[in-house]
């Protein structure tokens, strides 16, 4: 009669590796909700300011954060 090495270990299971989108999903989503007000300030500043920079620099925030949901998948 054997005994087991470690207590209550199963060596029969495997297991999954977790995909990055879902390990870091979280942290991704808060830095696209983030990425969405600090694009929504630079667009009213360059409105307001008539400056086309922060406007351009806007378009550039927002297509970020709308690509950020799309590789955080579940």
């Amino acid at each position: 009669m054997s005994t087991n090495p470690v207590p209550n270990a199963n060596t029969n299971t495997t297991f999954k590796p977790v995909p990055w989108g879902k390990k870091y999903r979280t942290p991704l989503m808060n830095t696209a909700f983030w990425c969405f007000w600090i694009g929504f300030f630079l667009a009213h500043q360059g409105g307001v300011s008539n400056i086309d920079f922060m406007i351009s620099l806007s378009y550039v925030v927002f297509t970020l954060a709308c690509l950020v949901p799309l590789v955080t998948k579940k």
